[in-house]
């Protein structure tokens, strides 16, 4: 196992995981953020969740992208 990956397990285990549909405001969004921050990337090894569903321009592109994730 990789330091990243431990260091996501470890963060996975402090961070609730949403159990409803993320809505365009600041707490979901953060929410968001540490949750599929200690989720795997689902192709690339070594990336979290995060890294594929961000997008820097559009934040509610990047809420849909988790959404599609949490369902």
């Amino acid at each position: 196992m990789s330091f990243f990956r431990l260091i996501q397990k470890i963060r996975s285990f402090f961070v609730e995981t949403p159990n409803r549909k993320l809505t365009w405001c600041r707490n979901d969004y953060e929410l968001g953020k540490k949750w599929s921050k200690g989720q795997p990337h689902p192709f690339i090894k070594n990336k979290s969740l995060w890294d594929y569903c961000y997008d820097p321009y559009d934040s509610v592109y990047t809420l849909n992208n988790l959404n599609n994730f949490i369902k």
